[in-house]
Parts: structure tokens; sequence; C-alpha cells
């Protein structure tokens, strides 16, 4: 099939493109995102364009030799590939990595995980341990996590092995207005 006869090129390969990014395994989108991060996706992006054909990497390049050159903005791009929504929050949080103390803000939470604030700089796979009180819940939560990602603005935070109660106290304060 000839270039030209192929339906709006640049809509295909878009969600070509995002069709492949949300096949790959949670934790393979996660490596995605990171390397967004860091600036260093070359290898991957060329991984998926290996696997088109040679009619749709054609479209691709007429595609991007077309588009003006924005840059990638981190923090949606991480927002995009998340499963779940976030609730925007403010919680002060004390947290501890690697035997130090650290207290912050949580800036939004769902029951996988966190955004929490601050300009100290931390490494992908950090153990975390946080201890914070949602609002709706006079208790307070202490929740094991792994750290993601980290941006200039701060930590994204998985977290590890909630029980039943806290997923339900997390998820009751998303819902609440």
């Amino acid at each position: 099939m000839a270039v030209d006869h192929m339906p709006s090129p640049g809509n295909t390969i878009n969600s070509k493109l995002a069709t492949e990014i949300k096949a790959l395994p949670s934790d393979r989108q996660w490596i995605l995102l990171q390397q967004l991060l860091d600036g260093n996706i070359f290898t991957t992006l060329q991984g998926l364009i290996n696997n088109m054909s040679d009619d749709e990497q054609l479209a691709l390049l007429k595609q991007l030799q077309s588009q003006p050159n924005n840059p990638v903005n981190p923090e949606e791009t991480e927002i995009a590939l998340r499963r779940y929504s976030r609730k925007s929050c403010m919680i002060s949080t004390d947290y501890v990595i690697e035997s130090r103390n650290f207290e912050g803000f949580m800036l939004d939470i769902n029951p996988a995980g966190a955004f929490i604030e601050t300009s100290d700089a931390f490494t992908e796979g950090q153990q975390i341990q946080l201890a914070f009180t949602l609002p709706n819940n006079p208790g307070q939560l202490k929740i094991s996590g792994e750290i993601l990602w980290n941006s200039q603005s701060g930590i994204g935070i998985r977290f590890k092995a909630l029980s039943r109660k806290q997923i339900d106290l997390i998820a009751a304060f998303m819902d609440e207005k």
C-alpha cells in the first residue's frame, strides 16, 4: 500500500505509537517515562519504530518533518501514562529514605501512589516509608513505597502492600468533593 492511500497518516502513526505504548507492561511504561524524563528515549522509540512497516515509517518521518519542535512536558506525559487518576491535595508528610528523615507535602495521591514535593535529589528504586494523615481520617497512615522517578519539583512514589483499609481510606478521600 502506498503512503498516499493511507488515511490520515499522522493520526494513524500517533494511534499506533499510543497503542504500542499502552500495550507495554506497566513496568516498561514507567521505564519509558523515566527515559522521557531523562531525555534518553532513543533506544525505546527505535524499537517501536522498527516494528512499523516501511510505509508507516515513511509516514512517521513525513509527520515529524512537518511538526514544530515542541519540548515534551514530563509531568503531562507522566499523567497520561497513569493507570489511575490522582486527587490533588496538600498533605503534610513525614518520610524516611535510607534512614534519613524528611518532611514535605504530598501534592497528589491515589491508591497506587503519590507525588511529594521536594528539592532533594533521590534515585528511582529507593525505598520510602511515609507517614501522613488524610483529612477524612484522624489516624495516621504508614505506607511503604518505592521512588519511581525524581524531577526538580519532587518525587513520584508507588505504594507497596497497602492494606484493604488503607486503600479504602485513600479511595474515600479521593471521592470527597
